[in-house]
């Protein structure tokens, strides 16, 4: 296997990151065997499939661009190096990698960091079953609604989330959870996370979590629209003056929905999902990174 592979998508923050960066795909060709364009929706997918000779893929772009190259990545043989330029970039603002300058370095990472990932297995109406993984954020209902909103506004770049959430109000629904073997419990939401990292999109939404410790957090959200736009604001800041909902930490869980909902994993959108199982895979990626990651208590 030969070096580098750079995975840039054109369109990631909604811009198109040649043109707005041209220093940074300069400096790629100095460091990366070789840089390549995603063209459509799925073509990352498609060029970390056809890449099985390289032994290190490079995503540029945001947490969708990653999500994709997990499809085609083979985690055994190969590493990620995540190189930031989405709107959310959640696991990429756990590793320290966001900053005034690209974080091209981490392709010079010569000992990778292991982060886990969620297996994400969902069915929907018309029976259809998907197993895809996840690096940071499975939702559903309020922050698929705000996700959606946020494309709305993407000239604001990443303050594109905290302005959807004054658009949105959160629409309770029915939904039945269950966590690692523990009793199924069925009550009405506004909307359901399960988080792998400590940020959601550029929230620090989950304090606590860590995308290294082989457990992921599961919250449900139930607040109104008021309340809910109390907390938002309180997580933009970092602060923690208002917080409703409490996450539970575990390895799995089994979401069952009397209505279908639209699944929302690491910002791509799946229509009428009514049942998902999500489970943590420890260590499962090879991910290159600048600082050292430490189990949070």
């Amino acid at each position: 296997m030969t070096g580098w592979l750079a995975i840039v998508n054109r369109h990631s923050g909604g811009n198109d990151a040649c043109g707005r960066s041209p220093e940074l795909v300069r400096h790629l060709g100095q460091i990366a065997d070789k840089t390549v364009f995603t063209e459509y929706p799925g073509h990352a997918a498609d060029l970390a499939r056809d890449a099985k000779d390289y032994y290190g893929l490079a995503a540029v772009g945001g947490d969708g661009t990653l999500f994709e190259i997990l499809r085609g990545l083979n985690r055994e043989k190969q590493r990620i190096a995540i190189i930031p330029s989405g709107r959310g970039n959640s696991l990429a603002r756990d590793l320290g990698l966001l900053g005034s300058a690209p974080a091209i370095d981490v392709i010079n990472c010569n000992s990778p960091s292991y982060v886990d990932l969620l297996e994400v297995t969902f069915q929907t109406t018309a029976g259809r079953e998907l197993q895809l993984l996840s690096a940071s954020t499975v939702a559903l209902g309020y922050p698929v609604a705000v996700a959606k909103a946020a494309r709305q506004f993407s000239r604001l770049g990443s303050f594109c989330y905290a302005a959807s959430t004054s658009t949105v109000r959160p629409v309770p629904f029915a939904v039945e959870t269950s966590c690692g073997n523990g009793i199924a419990l069925k009550r009405r939401v506004s909307g359901l996370i399960a988080n792998n990292t400590r940020h959601l999109a550029n929230f620090l939404a989950f304090p606590k979590s860590n995308c290294a410790d082989g457990f992921f957090e599961l919250m449900e959200l139930s607040a109104g629209f008021f309340w809910q736009t109390a907390h938002n604001v309180s997580a933009l800041l970092g602060a923690r003056f208002y917080n409703p909902c409490q996450p539970v930490t575990t390895q799995r869980a089994y979401v069952r929905l009397d209505d279908p909902q639209d699944l929302m994993i690491d910002g791509e959108f799946y229509e009428d999902t009514v049942s998902i199982r999500i489970q943590i895979l420890p260590s499962a990626l090879a991910c290159s990174r600048r600082i050292q990651l430490t189990r949070s208590n």
